[in-house]
């Protein structure tokens, strides 16, 4: 028998801001709430056994750490109680979340205690159970207006040049001003802006070497840790360090911009030579554009799970592959030794499936029959428990059943069917197409190895990406010479068939 580890009168706290106390932080919100709760827990002589403070936003339980963690507690007999301001501090959420925090409390016989009701759900009062889930109905649909309110207030601050987006920027702050936030410069970002600029234009660094210089001299921050040339890029092209706002995005990048209310970082002039810089190097063909990685944007790096790039090594006139994360201490290889290696555990897995289908396709069609014919018997019973309810019904009305007899009976009938239900849906999420699925698999595989040395790079990439959905690669030592049988990486290969 599980050990009952509850004190009477134990109660835990739960602290969370909701969206209509913008004036103040969360941090002031969520210390003037637990200030509130401990005189509440004293007056009605409650012994506070934990607090939890969310300080994370989310509308869903599965955004909410503390929340889970809280629930996780609950359903574990913790405690006698959970205290909060309002009910809806618990669940703005959709039905789910509001059922699953009603069943949890429910079974585990903890109240739940705000500054205007206790509720318990456990005891046979009815009232408190419908109380409590028209309270969280009512918050969700309040939740809904406040959110459709704030949105406009949002577009409306936007048009009057106003930062209404939630993360500034790299190289500013915000500041709340008046009725909305307004950029101010970050103390230390807005000089690294700065100098990305002046080195882009003024001392003809391009996108890698600025990579290479900041990450050479330590330079970053927590929001940019690792420079990319999409990092780059992306500061160079910001019309917000002239004093624009983006208001409309397209794939993540602003297409249109209006006047901000804020100062830039950046003059006009070195702006626009680096616009025009940009545009140069978009337009330049002196490089050849064809494809030649045949595992473009396939191969990803297993330890920081970027893309592994082709490049061309000069002095050893060969292609390898590396990771463009300069912190990730994954080794490259050259190009051609990947690729046989993929190619040779496609062949391996082609072998596989063939002796798969060749020992099991039997054994496993009668599974698959097997737990259809179990699926016939327990839709029967479900319908045969649907029509005995009915039958209940038709006994009330006609006096042959008592109101107590008829929900004792119900609550039987009901309880057996939700077990029913619960029982078809494991039998439906059994898996026995793994066999069809293999069958299907193998002249995808065979086409592949049979064409593909024939085809060029281009054409090898497309080929590869019909069947294959990433490759993660790895490889923890340098080779100490270029010797085929001496490179050792792995691989691990994700197929979509």
């Amino acid at each position: 028998m599980k050990k009952d580890v509850r004190k009477m009168n134990n109660v835990a706290i739960y602290l969370r801001k909701s969206r209509e106390e913008e004036i103040e932080t969360r941090e002031e919100t969520l210390a003037r709430h637990e200030r509130i709760l401990n005189d509440y827990c004293v007056a009605n002589r409650l012994n506070i056994a934990k607090t939890y403070k969310e300080v994370v936003s989310g509308e869903s339980i599965e955004k909410r750490p503390r929340m889970k963690e809280l629930l996780n507690d609950v359903e574990n007999g913790l405690y006698d109680g959970v205290v909060v301001v309002e009910l809806e501090r618990l669940s703005r959420g959709n039905q789910i979340d509001q059922a699953e925090i009603l069943e949890i409390f429910k079974k585990s016989k903890t109240k739940i205690y705000t500054l205007n009701k206790v509720y318990d759900l456990s005891s046979d009062n009815e009232f408190d159970e419908e109380f409590f889930e028209f309270g969280l109905f009512m918050s969700r649909r309040e939740y809904k207006i406040i959110k459709r309110r704030l949105q406009r207030g949002k577009k409306q601050a936007l048009k009057e040049g106003y930062y209404s987006h939630s993360n500034p920027p790299f190289g500013f702050t915000k500041k709340r001003i008046n009725k909305g936030f307004v950029l101010q410069p970050h103390p230390t970002e807005a000089d690294i802006v700065r100098t990305i600029f002046n080195k882009f234009v003024y001392e003809n660094f391009d996108a890698w070497e600025l990579i290479r210089w900041l990450h050479d001299n330590g330079i970053g921050s927590k929001r940019v840790d690792n420079w990319s040339y999409k990092s780059i890029r992306r500061v160079l092209k910001n019309k917000t360090y002239i004093g624009y706002i983006a208001t409309d995005y397209v794939n993540g990048a602003p297409t249109n911009y209006i006047d901000g209310l804020h100062d830039g970082i950046v003059d006009v002039e070195t702006f626009e030579l680096a616009q025009a810089k940009l545009e140069t190097k978009k337009t330049c063909t002196k490089y050849d554009t064809t494809l030649k990685n045949p595992l473009a944007s396939i191969l990803k790096c297993a330890k920081c799970g970027r893309t592994m790039q082709s490049r061309f090594s000069t002095n050893k006139y060969h292609y390898y592959l590396r990771c463009p994360n300069l912190k990730c201490d994954n080794v490259s290889t050259p190009t051609k030794y990947v690729e046989k290696e993929v190619i040779r555990e496609l062949k391996e897995c082609l072998d596989n499936y063939v002796i798969y289908v060749d020992n099991f396709a039997d054994e496993m069609e009668k599974k698959r029959q097997a737990n259809e014919l179990e699926i016939d018997l327990v839709k029967k019973e479900i319908d045969k428990k649907r029509a005995m309810l009915t039958r209940c019904d038709e006994m009330l009305e006609e006096g042959i059943y008592s109101k107590e007899k008829y929900i004792t009976r119900v609550n039987v009938l009901e309880s057996d069917l939700k077990t029913l239900q619960s029982n078809l849906e494991a039998l439906k999420d059994k898996c026995f197409d793994d066999i069809e699925r293999t069958k299907t698999a193998i002249p995808k595989l065979s086409k592949v190895l049979e064409e593909y040395w024939n085809l060029d790079a281009t054409n090898k990439n497309t080929l590869l990406k019909s069947i294959i959905d990433k490759i993660e690669y790895l490889k923890e030592e340098k080779n100490s010479r270029h010797n085929p049988e001496e490179i050792k990486f792995k691989l691990k290969i994700y197929l979509k068939i």
